[in-house]
């Protein structure tokens, strides 16, 4: 009857360590989802308020195919609410660099893939953000982080700056489906229309207009996407 008994509460312990094993396992799994979404929403964020900073610039004054944006400052967001306050933060820095672009041409060729408008009304150019992201704590740990690049298309005119891309699966959301690495500057392919922008000077007696289109044409680079984030 001991030996019966002894065996029972052995077999229990083993349960439920097995039990507190499985459930801090699971808890960690959904605490590392939790974390991760918390970078991609800071990552969403982010991606807005650097197109925020860089069509701040233009509308200044800033030239479209060098506007030198100021960062938006690193601050901290809630990304997860719990009872007793903020579970989750996310913090992300931005930094630019300027894309390059090629000598303009007085119209498209089919040897590239992306046109920039180079008529001086819009003076379109390219301009690379990159974003480290962080989910903390509200001690300050460190439970995830990523970094992701976004292109913007620079323009003179209003909106002045919008979103071309990203080389990273794990964000189609930023652009939409099959957006991925969009360089936005895409030549008429059958029945889709493209993205150029096409500018045209109207006469305003007769209404007669002519082409007033300068490219600046570039070579299409490959885009060396990170797989999507797992899990």
């Amino acid at each position: 009857m001991l030996l019966r008994t002894l065996f029972v509460l052995m077999l229990l312990a083993a349960l439920t360590e097995t039990i507190v094993h499985g459930v801090h396992a699971l808890a960690q799994t959904a605490l590392r989802r939790q974390a991760l979404a918390a970078v991609h929403d800071q990552i969403l964020a982010s991606t807005t308020s650097a197109r925020e900073a860089i069509a701040r610039a233009i509308a200044v004054g800033g030239d479209p195919r060098d506007p030198k944006p100021v960062p938006p400052s690193p601050s901290p967001a809630c990304r997860l609410r719990a009872r007793h306050g903020c579970a989750l933060e996310g913090i992300a820095t931005v930094s630019f660099d300027a894309g390059g672009s090629g000598e303009a041409s007085p119209c498209p060729s089919a040897a590239c893939t992306i046109y920039e408008q180079g008529n001086d009304a819009v003076d379109e150019g390219r301009i690379t953000a990159t974003i480290a992201a962080e989910s903390t704590t509200t001690g300050g740990g460190v439970l995830a982080s990523r970094t992701a690049r976004v292109t913007f298309r620079t323009l003179r005119v209003g909106p002045y700056a919008v979103l071309a891309g990203q080389a990273d699966e794990s964000l189609e959301a930023l652009a939409g489906p099959g957006r991925v690495g969009d360089d936005g500057g895409a030549a008429p392919t059958g029945s889709a229309p493209g993205t150029l922008i096409d500018v045209l000077f109207e006469n305003a007696v007769t209404g007669t207009t002519i082409p007033a289109n300068v490219w600046h044409s570039q070579v299409q680079s490959g885009n060396d996407a990170t797989r999507a984030w797992s899990p």
